[in-house]
């Protein structure tokens, strides 16, 4: 069936660029894609010249997709997938996945050029923005730790001399509501801007308990703004200052057993705990920027603060003689100061070099209640201090106009001490690690036209090592060390009739060492995490775009991995015996074997607006075992409105045929716990604009 599959979806990619050809117009401008900006190595460039995989959005297209928040953005892009689960919100690139527990995703995460380090925040609500960047691979030399898979950049607009105000309202069903404002323009003419934005959520959810009838079970309710001061002094100087808010306010309600005696149905739970999921972060960015003749300076500096309370059903089930809860309050807070240099003059030779600096604290207090029986059984409170720099430089030499010699190294090192109570176990323990990397990176790319680029590249990335903050293990299953990526990867990129049509094309072959995973201690029976395992990943991916007609867009992205443990024996618990087992060959957890998004577009001069999309997601599991599975599923989303320049309607619909998915699913007890996807959701969105 999934051969079936992909084959359709190779013969849609193939109508779609067989759709686009005709003879070439002069001066038909609306039919040609034109040039994307990226910031994706740190300084602008166009997309098509830099010798990676990456997608771009700019914010129309966000806009036109009706992309929210981050898990609706992931999956327009080829081998992007995000495991979703309660607070936890680990992006997925080219199949590579952290162990279960995880704190970090291997996925970098930028706002602004500054790092959100803890998967927990990376859903986030995605408003207000001029791009989003999508980078696959490791991309340790520019951005350092937990970027070995690859990274998402994204880049909020900045205000300047146009005044612009807009505001939406949207209702769908389940008493979805979304409202927001976005406004901004000139304060002094040419010298002094202000931005705001605000935005607020809340739905009922898809979910019943039920054990009381309660259909709210899963009700949101978030609140998040922005507001961002630039000022341009003088021609050569530009510094912004960006301030980021967000209160989320969840019933976490969400796991459910999929079958046996404590089996429920479909957006269906049993749960005697009325769970929460509280989170709230402020961020301040200060962004300082100097153009000189022969070079650019651009600092940044930031501050961060993140809060995050939760308690959740750990039983899934309403019988009050096995009651059991999970409380967590975790802290963090986050500063960070980079300096880069840049070139600024054509030449050929263009480099960029840059320091960085960060120190991290955070605060885990976990608790695992058996209410029914009136005790706790563990609660760790762990302290995490973390603090680091780094050197890095890269620099791109281009010969007979040509070929393009691209090499860059980062020097990272970094400091981390631990420190674990737990009053119910009666243990206490500390401990220090302390890690230096080197990270690089090589690169060569072929011009063979001026529309049609061919690359090879090898990178080094690294997911750093940490403490297992969430279990009272030892002293000596407390931490565990780095684990690291190397990246080989060949592409083309092209455009093609005057620019009508975008075709790029990438393989790629990851090796994966010191594997951080996750298995019971045989001696102590406790969840540990251990560089125990080797993997490797390996596939494709093919993005096109094309534009045959004035209004009409059509796109396809298409990617297939291939990841799998090369060594891994694993301690498991099987009955009261704790055993061996050999995973090998076995596939990384929440990869999916493909992924693909086909779509088509149109707008009209009269303002009539149509959009479909179609995105599929392969077979993938949940645990090393591959035992808990998600078979293959597709997702159907259209999009109607009526634009005009101060006013849009549009009328959506998500999940169309209401595919029935997990999100997150992995072995439970006696059965498999899975968290469902959104149902078949639908609405309507006004916005009026100034």
């Amino acid at each position: 069936m999934e051969k079936k599959k992909v084959v359709l979806v190779l013969m849609v990619v193939f109508f779609l660029c067989s759709g686009a050809h005709g003879n070439p117009v002069e001066n038909q401008t609306p039919y040609q894609i034109g040039e994307v900006k990226v910031t994706a190595q740190k300084k602008e460039e166009n997309m098509q010249e830099v010798p990676m995989s990456l997608d771009v959005f700019s914010d129309l297209a966000i806009k036109d997709a009706g992309i929210e928040k981050t898990d609706d953005l992931v999956r327009l892009s080829p081998n992007v997938h995000m495991m979703d689960r309660s607070c936890e919100h680990i992006v997925v690139i080219r199949g590579i996945s952290p162990f279960r527990g995880s704190t970090y995703s291997p996925a970098g995460f930028y706002v602004d050029d500054v790092s959100y380090p803890m998967h927990y925040m990376q859903n986030i609500e995605l408003f207000d923005l001029e791009r989003a960047e999508i980078l696959k691979g490791p991309q340790g030399t520019l951005y350092g730790r937990n970027a070995e898979s690859g990274v998402i950049n994204l880049i909020s607009r900045q205000p300047d001399n146009w005044f612009q105000a807009k505001v939406f309202s949207e209702y769908g069903n389940y008493n979805t509501f979304r409202s927001g404002i976005n406004v901004s323009g000139p304060v002094v003419k040419e010298k002094l801007f202000l931005g705001g934005a605000f935005q607020y959520r809340s739905s009922d959810g898809f979910l019943e308990n039920e054990s009381d009838g309660n259909d709210q079970v899963a009700e949101r309710r978030h609140m998040g703004g922005r507001a961002t001061l630039r000022w341009t002094p003088v021609e050569r100087w530009e510094i912004s200052l960006i301030a980021d808010i967000l209160d989320a306010d969840d019933h976490g309600a969400e796991g459910r057993a999929v079958y046996g005696l404590h089996a429920t149905d479909e957006h269906k739970i049993r749960s005697d705990c009325d769970a929460d999921l509280n989170q709230g972060w402020n961020s301040q960015i200060l962004r300082i920027k100097y153009d000189a003749d022969a070079f650019n300076v651009l600092s940044v500096s930031s501050m961060m603060y993140q809060t995050l309370d939760k308690i959740n059903d750990c039983d899934l089930w309403d019988n009050p003689l096995d009651r059991r809860v999970n409380p967590m309050d975790m802290k963090e807070r986050q500063y960070s100061q980079e300096v880069r240099v840049s070139s600024s003059q054509d030449g050929p030779f263009s480099w960029l070099v840059g320091l960085y600096g960060f120190m991290e604290e955070s605060d885990f207090n976990y608790r695992y209640d058996i209410l029914s029986a009136g005790t706790t059984y563990m609660n760790p409170v762990t302290d995490v201090d973390a603090d680091g720099y780094a050197v890095f430089g890269q620099g791109t030499y281009t010969f007979f106009d040509r070929i393009h010699l691209t090499a860059g190294v980062r020097f990272d090192h970094q400091t981390m001490e631990g420190d674990l109570k737990d009053a119910v176990r009666q243990t206490a323990y500390c401990k220090s690690l302390s890690y230096d990397e080197i990270l690089p990176k090589f690169s060569l790319a072929y011009d063979v036209s001026k529309d049609v680029m061919t690359y090879t590249s090898v990178s080094k990335g690294y997911m750093a090592g940490g403490f297992n903050w969430g279990t009272t293990g030892t002293e000596e299953t407390f931490c565990y060390d780095p684990e690291y990526t190397w990246n080989y990867e060949a592409g083309i990129k092209s455009t093609w009739l005057d620019d009508r049509l975008m075709a790029n094309l990438s393989a790629f072959f990851i090796e994966i060492e010191d594997k951080q995973v996750s298995q019971l201690h045989p001696t102590i029976a406790a969840l540990t995490i251990s560089n125990a395992a080797k993997a490797h990943s390996k596939g494709v991916e093919m993005q096109v775009q094309a534009k045959p007609l004035p209004g009409l867009d059509l796109f396809a992205g298409v990617g297939f991995t291939e990841s799998r443990f090369k060594e891994f024996s694993a301690t498991v618990k099987e009955g009261n015996a704790i055993v061996q087992k050999d995973y090998e060959d076995n596939y990384l957890t929440n990869a999916p074997r493909y992924s693909y998004n086909v779509g088509v577009q149109y707008r009209s001069e009269e303002g009539l607006f149509g959009r479909a999309d179609l995105l599929g997601t392969g077979r993938f599991y949940g645990d090393a075992a591959n035992t808990a599975r998600q078979d293959a599923y597709e997702l159907v989303n259209l999009r109607l409105g009526y634009e005009q320049d101060n006013f849009e309607v549009f009328l959506w619909a998500e999940n169309v045929f209401d595919q029935q998915y997990f999100t997150f699913t992995t072995p439970f007890l006696n059965s498999i716990l899975g968290i469902d996807g959104r149902p078949r959701t639908f609405g309507v969105t006004v916005t009026l604009k100034l």
